[in-house]
Formats: structure tokens, C-alpha cells, sequence
């Protein structure tokens, strides 16, 4: 059977974009978790989100299901085997100083701008309109499709957890829109890192950085007692490093902030780190307090661990990388947030400890809040070989190769799945960062891709 996936994709160009406009135009960040808080555990935002990919899944004529809040699924056909897709609706923060409205879709230079336009609901509508399209097109199949839709994604994956504790059945085959063309077969160990301790210094006040640990952090304050000329030694700072920033005093006290540039926590070499700049201030000023020493000697501009006495290199997935995303106090105590990806041959445990005894000195604890065991997959396995030659298909990109990330995808939740685009590796990306956006002639790619991809999964 022949079919043109493109010319079909292009037909429903207005209709997707305009749903996705509807999405995006939804401020889905997690505001806090509840699961007291009947069908919105995570936020109204978040729940706004669901309804809607639920409310059009239903327009088209799918089954759909909400549970109660925490994830849903959009299905076709009724076989025993299955399909599986997994896209979220959660974003994370919109951070500072975007040029457009974060939750404007506002298209400008064939780009829509938003966030969550390529991480993850832009990638999630193309994955929808693959479904709708094989729906519309009455093809014979046979598996059924599911599109399953997640709502914390960048936070806890409790949505998807509870999801498979109701619906537990594995797909025969699958893909996560929500990574990189052309594949990703593996997936670095990801892990939440907690170092908290007492602060000493009677001139530190309080000290703030960062929205979440998989984010460079674009911003970093502190708040100083007046004991020395804080104001004017900031303002030099900042004009002798250029670094954008701010000083004022409040409430008798000294407000300093810095700005930095965001970037995705798996790949910190691409940010700015605002909460490094603020410590170089700190010690370049000889602010004396364990933490500054802390950072100085085991945090302050390292991505890779070295400091800390972790580094690793492995030669199909790279290296083990840190970033030290979040900083909060709390009257005399401190807390930090590291996010740590790993790659093959680190062993989890052992990077622990060697973090404990390194940070022992300054009195600080560690504690593991969150870890993901790194994601492989058989490069070889059918699955990829099918996938990739519908990308080497449409993109005449016969030299295309799968690949491994940093990241983190719901392929660790949905097994025999990979991720799979929306990114394509020769195209710059903003998610995570401000001025988040999608091309739209990629997005329509992507769907093209997606549309062949998921048939020749399901036929």
C-alpha cells in the first residue's frame, strides 16, 4: 500500500498548529503536589493541559482516559498488542527575559516561541496528529496505538507511575517524541543530589539560585549584612567580570543578584552558571563560611565532577556530568541540589560515597532524593532499524547513526520503546532555556516521520 504520509501531514497543518497554539498558550509549570487535590495533583495548570490533549483526543472520535489527574491516554483499536507513544505536558519554570510571552505561541521567522514548543507538548501534538492520521485514513492494523500522556515529567514521574500501576501491560513497540533525531538507544543514570549544611558567616543573610536541578541556574541572590561596603564592591564585580546584574539595599541590608544563562541540566557546559558567579563574588571577597569553601573547592565551575573526584569518561556515552542547579538557606542552614548524569561503567553507589567524604570536612550531609538507572537499548535491535530507516526516508540522511544522550526520557518508563526526535542534532535548541522554540517546517517533519514510523510499527 502506498501512501504520501507528507502530503497527509500538510493537509492538517492549520489544525495542528493550532492546537498546539491552544497548549502552549497554557501555563503547565508544577505549581506544588497534592494528591488530596481532586484531578490536579500537580497544579491547575498542568490539569488545564491533560484536559485539553483529552478534550480534542475525544473531538476525533478516540477513547480517552484520565486518571484522576495524573496521567491519561489517548487509544486506537482494540487488539491485545500494542503500540506505546509517551509524550508530557508539564514544562518546566519559563525562567527570565524572554524576548516573546513564554505562553504567547507567538510565531515569528517560521518559529513558534513557548515554552514547552519543543519540550514537550510540540513534539506530543506531532505524535497526536501521527494517530489521528492513521485513524482518519482507515488503515488496516494490527496492533492498537496508544498515546499515553504525562504530567511531571520534569519533576518526579509520579504521573507515569501511578499510570502503569493501573495500566501495567508493556507494548510489543514503541517511541518517546521527546529527545533527538535520529534515535537514542541509551541514556545516561540520572540522579538528585542533596548537600545540605549550617551556614556561619553572620554577614550571609540568605542565598538564593536556580528553579529546578535540570535547569542551569539563570539567576543566583544573596542578601548581605551591611558590615562592609557590599554595594559598591558588587558593582565592581560586576563590571569587572561583565556579568549582568544588580544591587540594593532592603531593609538595611545589601540585595545582590547575577544573571547567568540557562541551559538543559544534562548538558551544563552550555549555560552560564548564575550560582557560580555569585560564589566567585563570595570568594573573591573573602566571604569566610564552610559553604563558600564548599563550592570553592568542589563545585564552582566543574560540569564534569573532577572537583568532587567523580569524573568518568566512557566512549559510547560520554562523560559523567554535574550541575550544581539549586541553592536555598533557610535562617543558618543551606541546602544544594546537584543533577548528575552517569553514563556505562560508573557504579551509582560508589560516586556517593566518594561524594560524602568529600564534602565531610565542611560538616555537610548527602542524601540521593532521586535516581534513574541509565536506559540500554540493542542499537541492532529491529525496532531501531525500523525507526531509522523512516527517518533516512524522509530526510535522505543515509549516513544517520543512533545515538546516546544525558537526558532523560519516558523510554525508561515504557518498555521496548526508544526515543525518538523531535530535535534534529544539525538544528539549535533552546528547551530548558528562555526563547524556547519549534521551526514549524521541522515540527511537520517530525509528524511526517511519526506518521510512517507508527504505521510501520502497527500494520
Amino acid at each position: 500500500m502506498s501512501i504520501n504520509f507528507k502530503e497527509e501531514v500538510l493537509k492538517r497543518k492549520d489544525e495542528l498548529i493550532e492546537d498546539l497554539t491552544k497548549l502552549i498558550q497554557i501555563n503547565s509549570e508544577l505549581t506544588t503536589y497534592d494528591p488530596k487535590r481532586k484531578d490536579a495533583p500537580f497544579g491547575e495548570g498542568i490539569k488545564e493541559a491533560l484536559d485539553l490533549m483529552l478534550e480534542i483526543g475525544k473531538k476525533d472520535g478516540f477513547e480517552t482516559v484520565n486518571l484522576e489527574g495524573y496521567a491519561g491516554h489517548i487509544e486506537y483499536g482494540n487488539q491485545k498488542e500494542y503500540v506505546g507513544m509517551v509524550g508530557h505536558l508539564d514544562v518546566v519554570p519559563a525562567g527570565n527575559d524572554w524576548t516573546f510571552d513564554p505562553y504567547g505561541a507567538e510565531i515569528h521567522d517560521g518559529k513558534m516561541y513557548g515554552r514547552g514548543t519543543e519540550d514537550d507538548k510540540g513534539p506530543t501534538i506531532a505524535a497526536y496528529y501521527a494517530l489521528k492520521i492513521l485513524k482518519e485514513l482507515n488503515l488496516p492494523l494490527s496492533k492498537r496505538i496508544k498515546l499515553i500522556l504525562g504530567t511531571d515529567e520534569e519533576t518526579g514521574w509520579r504521573g507515569v507511575r501511578r499510570y502503569f500501576s493501573v495500566y501495567p501491560e508493556a507494548p510489543v513497540s514503541g517511541f518517546i517524541p521527546d529527545a533527538d533525531f535520529p534515535l537514542i538507544y541509551a541514556e545516561k543514570g540520572i540522579s538528585r543530589i542533596l548537600i545540605k549544611g549550617k551556614l556561619k558567616n553572620k554577614d550571609i543573610v540568605s542565598i538564593q539560585g536556580g528553579f529546578r536541578d535540570n535547569m542551569v541556574p539563570d539567576y543566583a541572590s544573596a542578601e548581605l549584612k551591611s558590615s562592609k561596603d557590599y554595594q559598591s564592591l558588587f558593582n565592581q564585580f560586576l563590571i569587572k567580570k561583565g556579568y549582568d546584574g544588580s544591587v540594593a539595599i532592603k531593609d538595611g541590608n545589601v540585595s545582590i543578584k547575577v544573571i547567568g544563562k540557562s541551559a538543559h541540566g544534562s548538558t551544563p557546559e552550555f549555560g552560564e552558571n548564575a550560582i557560580d558567579r555569585l560564589f566567585e563574588f563570595f570568594i573573591e571577597n573573602k566571604i569566610d563560611d564552610q559553604l563558600v569553601q564548599l563550592v570553592d573547592k568542589l563545585l564552582i565551575h566543574d560540569v564534569r565532577g573532577e572537583k568532587l573526584g567523580v569524573q568518568y569518561h566512557d566512549e559510547e556515552m560520554g562523560h559523567l556530568t554535574n550541575n550544581f542547579g539549586v541553592i536555598s538557606t533557610d535562617q543558618d542552614h543551606y541546602e544544594l541540589k546537584l543533577n548528575l548524569r552517569y553514563p556505562n561503567g560508573v557504579v551509582f553507589d560508589e560516586v556517593v560515597e566518594t561524594i560524602k567524604q568529600k564534602v565531610a570536612p565542611f560538616e555537610a550531609n548527602v542524601s540521593v532524593d532521586g535516581h534513574q538507572k541509565l536506559l540500554y537499548n540493542d542499537p541492532n535491535s529491529d525496532l531501531v532499524k525500523t525507526l531509522m530507516n523512516v527517518y533516512k526516508k524522509h530526510t535522505n540522511d543515509q549516513q544517520a547513526k543512533p545515538i546516546t544522550i544525558g537526558g532523560g526520557t519516558f523510554a525508561r518508563a515504557l518498555p521496548n520503546s526508544v526515543a525518538f526526535g523531535p530535535h534534529f542534532l544539525d538544528k539549535p535548541t533552546f528547551i530548558h532555556q528562555k526563547n524556547e522554540f519549534i521551526d514549524i517546517n521541522d515540527l511537520l517533519l517530525a509528524t511526517i516521520i511519526y506518521t510512517e514510523a507508527l504505521y510501520e510499527l502497527a500494520k
